[in-house]
């Protein structure tokens, strides 16, 4: 099981590798582009993937091939659009690596993967907490699945604020009510719309969720459990 690295390719379901054939079953999540192999060849050496804490800016990363690189932020808007997920901008000191290229810190764990190049030395990065949440999935059930809570969000609001709750959703069993402007999903902090896309991307069906929301002058935290919804 793998992450699609540099200088590998797809091609009629199969797996190229330096020119090497390996059988394989190709997994794809649209939203961050991930790939994940599950190959019937014999393994490479597994790249240990560090903690799920965020990458703070101003972090080195590196290549096993010597590109060193320092995060500059976070990114949630592109040419005006919201991203599904919040990417990590990278300023590198050579050439950027090519799409699917682990990045690792200093004692050798993968951080972020490549995703996209900027220029000519910056690109942004898929930060290795979403690297762990599509392949638990693949482990899990051989497939990529979303979390669904059944709510509709305000996307030109200052703050998330809910507009619609979907009947008989986990929002609306947990008693959710439209009006309502969410502060923290699990343990990710909302201060607008794109943070909210960003963290719902990481909701798990079945596993129940602190969501911690302002009504009118009250803050409360209720708990919902995602149902899922499939990615094929």
């Amino acid at each position: 099981m793998a992450v699609a690295i540099s200088g590998a390719r797809a091609e009629g379901g199969q797996l190229l590798s330096d020119e090497r054939l390996l059988p394989s079953e190709i997994i794809m999540d649209p939203v961050s582009r991930l790939v994940v192999f599950r190959l019937s060849g014999p393994p490479g050496r597994a790249l240990p993937l560090a903690t799920d804490a965020p990458l703070p800016p101003g972090s080195v990363v590196r290549t096993a091939g010597g590109i060193e690189g320092r995060s500059a932020d976070w990114v949630k808007h592109v040419e005006g659009k919201i991203l599904p997920l919040a990417l990590l901008k990278i300023d590198y000191t050579a050439k950027v690596p090519l799409p699917g290229t682990p990045l690792l810190d200093s004692v050798g764990n993968v951080v972020a993967v490549a995703h996209q190049t900027i220029s000519a030395k910056s690109g942004y990065a898929i930060p290795v907490e979403v690297v762990k949440r599509v392949l638990e999935d693949v482990q899990r059930g051989g497939h990529v699945s979303r979390g669904w809570i059944g709510l509709n969000l305000r996307p030109d609001a200052k703050a998330p604020q809910v507009t619609r709750v979907h009947e008989g959703s986990p929002s609306a069993l947990a008693g959710v009510k439209t009006g309502d402007v969410l502060i923290q999903v699990g343990s990710r902090s909302l201060g607008e719309y794109a943070d909210a896309v960003n963290a719902f991307f990481f909701l798990k069906p079945g596993v129940a969720t602190p969501v911690k929301l302002k009504r009118g002058d009250r803050e409360m935290v209720l708990s919902l459990t995602p149902i899922e919804r499939r990615v094929d």
